[in-house]
């Protein structure tokens, strides 16, 4: 029954799909002589990660070409001259990929996922392997997930590795006295160590009472749980969908604070009231949290995933965990959040963050994805 049901909003979502793109193509058809975008980013409708992506690709390279070269939308814009298209996730392409013409480059972003997660993603992975000889480059922001899609059979010409990117202008260190007046304006004291997770981790847009175990939550609550024996902390939420969470906190007597935010620039501010920030994950594509927390001088601990290997080195820029053990977790949180030689690696966290900055990183996609495919369009003068 419920088999059924699914399949049915998957055919609706087809056909919906279906008719934007005939409407679309009914009115360039009405259109002579198109001056275009060359390059259209299809991010998601939320005011979150992905459509933050595209809004930073965008403006670094119109802004380093200086002319209008890419666009930002949450649907495939169609026109009459060939095109390139970047999907900012392998799951929007999935949407969209049968009902677009064949003649245009399609460039997406495959951020995270294994087999092993859930049935559903491993149908999700093999339905989107069947579609890789229509993609011209798979970006991917991790060597580790690099490394599963050259096992799953991916040509390593398709595949391109650019981290996510962070506006290190916007996530940047800051005085003692900002610090001070953050913290007290969300309640906190001097005596605490605030632990930081901003994170979506329950499932859904709504409260989030059920949990997204692969995003960890319950690593974090019992990671937490163990801290708060050893050390005054109290804990810092952002993001939407934090319900479980903060139910298990409440049920732990452990002090927290839950900012609801508008917009993902709004985030950067919040980094300056920690002490420390904890990923807790079990799959991750990113997350942002690692390159936001080392450019706004936050001591960082993570666990195996996306681009922590790529990014931390133990006892020179923060931590990195090899396992799913809250206890390791605990462990470590609690010697950086003591360590007297944090200072020194808060600095060589900022130094090595630098390369993820947004505008190396559209220069990396620049050169390695769009360039090569506005080549073979031979449409770029």
């Amino acid at each position: 029954m419920f088999l059924n049901f699914f399949k049915n909003i998957k055919k609706l979502r087809y056909l919906k799909n279906y008719l934007f793109i005939l409407i679309q193509k009914i009115k360039v058809n009405f259109k002579k002589n198109t001056n275009d975008f060359q390059i259209n980013f299809i991010a998601e409708r939320k005011n979150w990660s992905i459509k933050w992506d595209g809004e930073y690709i965008k403006s670094a390279i119109n802004q380093n070409l200086k002319k209008d070269l890419v666009l930002l939308s949450n649907i495939p814009t169609i026109s009459n001259v060939n095109k390139i298209y970047h999907f900012g996730s392998q799951y929007m392409w999935l949407d969209w990929h049968k009902f677009l013409p064949k003649k245009n480059k399609y460039i997406v972003s495959f951020l995270h996922g294994k087999p092993d997660d859930s049935p559903e993603v491993k149908k999700h992975i093999e339905e989107f392997l069947k579609t890789k000889n229509s993609i011209f480059k798979i970006i991917t922001a991790s060597s580790l997930v690099y490394q599963r899609l050259l096992n799953w059979g991916v040509e390593e010409k398709k595949i391109a590795l650019i981290p996510i990117g962070v506006d290190t202008n916007l996530f940047n260190f800051s005085d003692n006295n900002y610090k001070s007046e953050i913290r007290g304006k969300l309640g906190f004291e001097k005596k605490e160590f605030v632990i930081g997770s901003f994170q979506k981790d329950g499932i859904g847009w709504s409260k989030g009472l059920e949990p997204k175990l692969i995003k960890g939550p319950d690593l974090f609550v019992k990671a937490i749980e163990l801290i708060s024996k050893e050390l005054e902390i109290a804990v810092l939420l952002t993001g939407p969908s934090r319900g479980y969470v903060k139910k298990e906190l409440t049920k732990r007597n452990i002090k927290f604070k839950h900012i609801y935010i508008d917009s993902y620039m709004d985030i950067a501010k919040y980094y300056q009231a920690l002490d420390l920030y904890i990923v807790s994950s079990r799959e991750e594509g990113g997350p942002k949290a690692i390159v936001e927390s080392m450019a706004s001088g936050i001591p960082i601990i993570s666990t195996d995933v996306g681009m922590a290997r790529d990014f931390l080195i133990n006892n020179y820029n923060g931590t990195i965990i090899k396992s799913f053990d809250y206890q390791e977790i605990a462990k470590k949180s609690i010697e950086m959040l003591i360590d007297p030689y944090k200072k020194e690696k808060i600095k060589n966290a900022r130094k090595e963050v630098m390369k993820a900055d947004w505008n190396e990183i559209a220069k990396s996609l620049w050169e390695n994805a769009y360039l090569p495919a506005i080549k073979e369009l031979k449409t770029y003068k």
